[in-house]
């Protein structure tokens, strides 16, 4: 997404881990993005974000309120972008720890989707009961999408 991110990633080598410094009106945060692979999903990887506390605890809950919310989000889309430059033929899935986040991550997805569409393929999960994916419709409301790198 062309929108301002932030540009000072930290990773580990096989690109699993990535650290970056949220700066804004609480100080500067550490958030922590990891992707850990789905026993039941071929080759998908779930993406979580977090907040890394002092103790080295991740906290994926609470609201940091910021107010780099959008910053955030498009630096998030550029990690998923290295991790699946860095391992071809994997796939991103990403869902909110709540119901509010899924929403967030949609408008998100929604907002840059035609910038985002011309990279990944893009999947919407209607239900956390439901197994399949189908092509996003922005007029839908998902609980959860796969991403995955076009061929081209």
């Amino acid at each position: 997404m062309n929108e301002e991110r932030y540009h000072e990633l930290r990773y580990n080598a096989d690109y699993s881990i990535f650290v970056f410094a949220s700066i804004g009106r609480h100080g500067d945060l550490l958030k922590i993005v990891s992707f850990d692979e789905i026993d039941k999903l071929n080759n998908t990887y779930n993406l979580a974000l977090g907040t890394l506390l002092p103790g080295g605890n991740v906290d994926y809950d609470s609201v940091t309120n910021n107010g780099d919310r959008n910053k955030i989000l498009s630096t998030v889309a550029r990690i998923i972008s290295m991790f699946i430059e860095q391992h071809p033929g994997r796939s991103v899935y990403i869902t909110g720890s709540d119901e509010r986040r899924t929403m967030l991550y949609q408008r998100a997805i929604n907002y840059g989707y035609d910038e985002l569409i011309g990279i990944f393929n893009i999947y919407g999960r209607l239900s956390l009961e439901q197994e399949e994916y189908e092509p996003l419709d922005k007029s839908k409301k998902y609980s959860g999408f796969l991403i995955e790198r076009k061929d081209y």
